[in-house]
């Protein structure tokens, strides 16, 4: 008989998706949900507007939206960092440090252009939300392909 997780896992496998694991979840999952917060904090900074009237099931009424984007961007890009290959050798204090500062880099780095590009940016909210949008995807794009040009080169050596 096959139970429900298997269930779902198989789901998951036939979708082109990962099974849920301990490590699928770190390594995949987080980041994915973190690469999502990403791009909606950017069009949230690039268009504010588009978010005064949203209503969060899962974000108490307290927690700002760009608060609660930024933290899991930045748990995101930290475990996607985290469990990088070019890390393995690294001691795990080293491991957290490295994390902790290229996630804060990269999503303050991204908040201060995203805020920069905003002044200069037309008013139309439609343009400020794709223009928002990509750079988010970019800037996930590029990441990804420095991380795994860094990833290559341990393999390499």
């Amino acid at each position: 008989m096959v139970t429900f997780p298997e269930k779902v896992n198989n789901a998951l496998v036939k979708a082109g998706l990962q099974p849920v694991t301990v490590k699928s979840v770190m390594g995949f999952y987080m980041p994915l949900k973190g690469s999502m917060a990403y791009v909606m904090l950017s069009t949230q900074m690039f268009t504010p507007e588009l978010y005064e009237n949203f209503k969060f099931i899962v974000i108490p009424q307290y927690i700002s939206l760009t608060n609660a984007c930024l933290v899991n961007s930045m748990l995101g890009t930290g475990l996607f960092i985290y469990t990088r290959p070019h890390l393995a050798s690294a001691s795990p204090k080293d491991k957290v440090i490295f994390c902790a500062f290229g996630s804060v880099m990269f999503n303050l780095g991204s908040m201060l252009l995203w805020a920069l590009g905003r002044t200069v940016a037309p008013e139309s909210p439609a343009l400020r939300t794709v223009i928002g949008t990509a750079g988010a995807v970019g800037a996930l794009y590029l990441g990804k392909k420095y991380v795994d040009f860094v990833d290559s080169k341990e393999k390499a050596s």
